[in-house]
């Protein structure tokens, strides 16, 4: 026992000498882990302390120009806001502060006996970073000043009039690292993707629970997903053969339950605005191919679902100016889920299934994106998503319904790893506020030779489906 305790001193103390050169976090996650003395939170101080990790870190902090703790600094936090508080509906009354940074649907959930969130405890803020290969990207744009626009087709293009996510030279870059309006920040959180360039999930475990907190079914799924253009982490680099219109692909396949075992579905998005995406799905029941448009986008993914085929893989609706109008509503910093999920699941789950008794949160600096549809056509009137300025991913979302009244919710926790910067899902929680439905969904992503595993026949519905 004396030995285990005289190593983690000693990475406590190596971590805390490296962190004045490098990041606040490592200070504050060194204090913290020694407070609560929990194995999890240890495994993380290690993890961000990694020397590759510290390098990753300071070279995305130079490219910024900040990170996480010099936007913090622009603020006047409460004292009590701290790592450590705990927040239940015992004394969520005492801090009247709370609902300035905690997202409306959170204080609801805490402020009853039956939320799906029970309890929230704060741990120390991150600083979070992309792979090497967005930074290199990202650099090379800088330096050549290949600022893109948007054109009246709402395609983003660069100065030479290509499609900036198609090109090798632009596809992985962050186009615009400090978004000066609605649209150059959606742009941005388009260009994140899903923070990698080859995603598995195996499996994808989905909780669909009733409005009183019961299951009402549990589907088992597995997604696969890849960036098609400027490819520089993963193989195969550079493009992929025969997508020369396409920026990227998920594709599902859904395991069980029986009844909705084998549907399989492919989209694929397409770069130019004006190109709607290749969508189909195979349906055994049917035992048929349908090939969907924006409309069916808008539709469940299956019964029992919250989740729409626009808001897989988190938000997947079309970049059309003529359709919504994107407004950046300004910066705040709000409270959500850390992305811990390669070394720990930050939120343990109610034996019902359907609700957790903690989640963790951590303090995030974000911008606010408001999406409004114009024409009154789409399921949302808006869609509100809070984009972390590290990041350039969603930190939390919102949606009204056409109505303008609060409609779904959507949480993430991503499953991010501190030496490389690539990243996965570890869970989602999507709550439906008008008819009190819950979506929890937990994964299990897959890491290992994601380039060989992924190929062409996963985003081939017809091949897909038999495989």
């Amino acid at each position: 026992m004396k030995k285990v305790v005289g190593v983690l001193a000693a990475l406590l103390s190596c971590a805390f000498q490296v962190s004045a050169e490098t990041n606040t976090a490592i200070d504050n996650w060194t204090t913290f882990a020694q407070q609560t003395g929990k194995p999890e939170h240890q495994k993380w101080l290690e993890a961000i302390s990694d020397p590759r990790a510290i390098t990753l870190a300071k070279r995305w902090k130079e490219l910024r120009g900040f990170d996480a703790y010099d936007a913090l600094a622009k603020y006047q936090i409460p004292t009590e806001l701290k790592p450590g508080l705990v927040i239940n509906k015992s004394n969520i009354g005492q801090y009247p502060w709370l609902k300035d940074y905690l997202p409306r649907d959170y204080m609801k959930s805490l402020n009853s006996d039956t939320g799906f969130v029970r309890e929230i405890s704060i741990v120390p803020t991150n600083t979070y970073y992309m792979n090497a290969g967005v930074l290199k990207a990202t650099l090379a744009i800088q330096g050549k000043n290949l600022t893109p626009t948007t054109d009246e087709y709402s395609t983003l293009v660069n100065p030479d009039g290509s499609a900036t996510l198609l090109n090798d030279e632009t596809a992985s870059a962050i186009p615009y690292l400090n978004p000066k309006d609605g649209l150059e920040l959606n742009w941005s959180f388009i260009a994140h993707g899903v923070g990698t360039e080859t995603l598995i999930f195996d499996p994808m475990i989905s909780n669909s629970c009733d409005d009183k907190g019961s299951l009402d079914v549990q589907y088992t799924g597995l997604i696969w997903w890849q960036k098609f253009h400027g490819r520089q982490t993963i193989e195969p680099l550079g493009s992929i053969d025969d997508k020369d219109d396409l920026i990227e692909g998920g594709s599902l396949y859904v395991v069980s339950p029986n009844d909705v075992s084998g549907i399989a579905a492919v989209r694929q998005r397409a770069a130019l605005g004006d190109k709607t995406d290749d969508f189909r799905i195979f349906i055994p029941s049917m035992r048929r191919t349908r090939i969907l448009s924006g409309n069916d986008a808008q539709d469940p993914m299956y019964y029992g679902l919250e989740v729409t085929w626009d808001d897989w893989r988190a938000y997947w609706a079309k970049t059309d100016l003529n359709t919504f109008e994107y407004k950046m509503l300004g910066e705040r910093l709000i409270l959500s889920s850390p992305e811990t999920g390669y070394i720990y699941r930050s939120a343990d789950m109610n034996e019902s299934q359907c609700a957790w008794n903690n989640m963790e949160m951590e303090l995030r600096p974000v911008w606010v994106l408001e999406v409004t549809d114009k024409i009154g056509k789409y399921q949302y009137k808006t869609r509100t998503i809070y984009i972390d300025q590290e990041t350039y991913y969603a930190q939390f979302q919102e949606m009204s319904d056409k109505r303008g009244e609060p409609y779904r919710t959507w949480d993430d926790s991503r499953s991010w790893r501190p030496f490389d910067g690539d990243a996965q899902w570890d869970r989602i929680t999507i709550h439906n506020e008008f008819n009190n439905r819950l979506n929890i969904i937990t994964v299990t992503p897959d890491w290992d030779d994601r380039g060989e595993k992924v190929t062409e026949e996963y985003f081939d519905v017809d091949q897909l489906r038999d495989m």
